[in-house]
């Protein structure tokens, strides 16, 4: 039996990666702000999707913690009485303006404090797993590789969250932790549901984009929607269960190779997805360059379809090239899987 503690412990990652844990019989302390109920709920509903007893959630360990804290807002330091994994994946995640401090805040002070309480407290043996995005590479040209990052101008990201995880893993390459060694980067793609049922308790990334195209397309049937797109414009989007069987993997195996991009070998090409949306609520979502909306403007429904989907379309005009290697990409999303996906949100996952 391994030991583990996993703070963020009711974000989507990290209550089926906690899940994925218990279920294996290793010991698990859950460190979230939100409540132990809460907590609980979600890594029983995460224990659900992996087709595993929701009722091995009892063996789970809650504890409330905060970033804000050195110490962590815990009361003791029992999570670390033993040579532990510790999984940080606690984060905000807003593209939100205006939030920038608040993202530092949680982000990165949050990240130097996690890791801080982590060399003060953990037992000889123990290694420490930061969870970031492989999108922190912003809107730098060329092929994102696999290693620390530098110091990038605000305007080479598409929001402040990117900005903030870049910041936390530059902070990260200078600590102690790395460089003794003792620590894991694993950088994640565009996370979604389950590949075998899509199912996914989940609000963020392109369940956020599908949300703002069913009220549209449920109010006002038949519409054609375009959004400008770089011509190979492609999603890194990841399986939930893949992404935590990889992250388990490399975190019991040796770490000489700390930075990973957690993403599949093929990108789901954004023409794909719009295709795979369209077969399933009544609009049409095409892809067109700016040029294509220069000779033919936008109409007024697809002007405001776009500004309300104005944080996540960024993320369709830029072509990505994430580095990564066999033993760290999940299976890719498949045209089946991507209808799954698509087909169990819209189903399901919409609000009424």
């Amino acid at each position: 039996m391994e030991n583990h503690v996993v703070d963020g412990a009711n974000g989507f990652v990290a209550s089926h990666l906690i899940g994925a844990l218990v279920a294996r019989g290793d010991a698990v302390f859950a460190l979230a702000r939100a409540s132990e109920e809460v907590v609980r709920r979600k890594v029983a509903d995460a224990l659900t999707t992996l087709h595993l007893d929701p009722g091995l959630v009892k063996k789970v360990q809650v504890r409330s913690f905060s970033l804000a804290d050195p110490e962590l807002g815990l009361s003791s330091s029992d999570v670390f009485d033993e040579p532990c994994s510790y999984w940080h994946s606690a984060a905000l995640i807003t593209f939100f303006p205006r939030r920038e401090d608040e993202l530092h805040a949680v982000n990165v002070v949050g990240s130097v404090n996690a890791a801080a309480a982590f060399a003060r407290h953990a037992k000889p043996g123990s290694r420490y797993v930061h969870v970031g995005t492989a999108y922190q590479h912003g809107t730098t040209l060329g092929r994102a590789l696999e290693q620390w990052p530098e110091f990038n101008h605000s305007s080479e990201f598409r929001n402040d969250y990117e900005r903030s995880k870049r910041l936390a893993e530059v902070d990260l390459s200078r600590s102690e932790l790395a460089q003794k060694g003792e620590v894991l980067v694993t950088r994640l793609g565009v996370m979604v549901g389950h590949s075998g049922t899509g199912r996914a308790l989940s609000d963020l990334g392109m369940y956020d984009f599908l949300r703002v195209i069913a009220l549209f397309a449920r109010r006002t049937p038949g519409e054609r929607v375009r959004f400008v797109c770089h011509p190979n414009a492609a999603l890194h989007l990841t399986p939930v269960d893949g992404t935590v069987d990889r992250m388990l993997a490399l975190a019991s195996g040796p770490l000489t190779r700390p930075v990973r991009h957690l993403v599949p070998p093929t990108a789901v090409p954004v023409a794909d997805l719009f295709a795979a949306i369209s077969a399933h609520l009544p609009v049409e979502l095409v892809a067109v360059t700016a040029a294509d909306v220069e000779a033919e403007p936008f109409s007024r429904f697809e002007a405001i379809v776009n500004m309300r989907c104005k944080f996540t379309s960024p993320y369709f005009r830029h072509e990505y090239d994430f580095e990564s290697h066999q033993d760290a990409e999940p299976p890719p999303v498949t045209p089946r899987i991507l209808d799954l996906l698509i087909s169990w949100y819209v189903r399901e996952g919409l609000p009424e």
